[in-house]
């Protein structure tokens, strides 16, 4: 049997990627462990570390004879938006044999079906059959995650940083049905409902624990007004927002607004930053903490 296991990258499509490394630089500090061009899935791209999150902008690659289209497919129909998430399994081979049962459709990193087990490294899934598209990766013998060192600590961005990141909170998805959702991701992929909430004419959510160390927001939209809405609207189920705990919410706002931006709030306790202020990203920061929600 497989086991899910920590959230590997948030993967966040941009229109121009040297731009977005400098935002990222500039606000979060991070810590980059990879930037370069893979061919075989047709993108340029970084890998960062903002305290235990990580972070992949990525853009196509501007190479001729592009041979993999599936990232400037999305680029140039969605423009700059999060593309998909990534976690850790244990058991490639287990994880896309129990999703074929389902009758979802699988493809490795090149685009291609996937028929398991064949696929011993990491398979991707529609995001119309999984309510926004995920990844599913082994930890390999060459594996550079910095959060895997003996020696890493978040300690910088929780304690020093202005954002005052303990973690993140919790990653926000569209969906058009919440049963549906939550039957997929509870009754599939075994995670658990933690909370449910109801934000009147905006939306009805349940937060669900999933992996080792990942916390889903699956958010049906109730009122066309709502950001959610729009975004459900114009791009499909999928990523909309991902969310930090932080331990100083005032001192975070007043820190991104010292970068020019304009932190909006949401609700008592948290901050968001639109699109338009984050290369197409929903990025919020929270004090709130999930009900049932174990993590430190």
């Amino acid at each position: 049997m497989f086991k899910i296991g920590k959230l590997f990258h948030v993967t966040h499509v941009v229109d121009n990627l040297d731009a977005t490394d400098r935002w990222y630089d500039d606000v979060f500090a991070v810590t980059r462990y990879y930037h370069g061009f893979a061919k075989a899935a047709g993108r340029d791209a970084s890998l960062i570390a903002i305290g235990d999150v990580i972070m992949e902008p990525m853009s196509p690659a501007k190479v001729e004879n592009l041979r993999n289209q599936s990232v400037k497919r999305f680029h140039d129909r969605f423009g700059q938006h999060f593309h998909s998430i990534a976690f850790y399994c244990d058991d490639i081979p287990a994880i896309s044999t129990h999703l074929a049962k389902q009758n979802l459709k699988l493809w490795d990193v090149m685009g291609r079906p996937v028929t398991p087990p064949n696929e011993k490294f990491a398979v991707w899934t529609h995001p119309r059959e999984t309510h926004g598209q995920l990844e599913f990766a082994v930890i390999g013998d060459n594996t550079i995650d910095p959060r895997l060192q003996p020696a890493w600590s978040n300690e910088y961005w929780r304690e020093r940083h202005p954002l005052g990141i303990e973690r993140a909170s919790h990653v926000t998805f569209v969906v058009n049905d919440l049963a549906a959702a939550e039957k997929f991701y509870c009754g599939v992929l075994g995670s658990t409902v933690l909370e449910r909430q109801e934000i009147p004419n905006r939306k009805r959510s349940a937060f669900i624990a999933i992996g080792e160390d990942t916390v889903f927001e699956l958010a049906q939209p109730t009122s066309p007004n709502s950001r959610e809405a729009r975004d459900l609207e114009k791009n499909g189920e999928g990523v909309h927002a991902l969310t930090f705990k932080t331990k100083h919410l005032a001192r975070a706002a007043d820190f991104l607004k010292s970068k020019k931006m304009r932190p909006d709030p949401d609700g008592t306790d948290s901050i968001v930053l639109g699109p338009e202020q984050a290369f197409g990203m929903v990025i919020g920061f929270t004090e709130r903490r999930i009900q049932n929600d174990k993590r430190s």
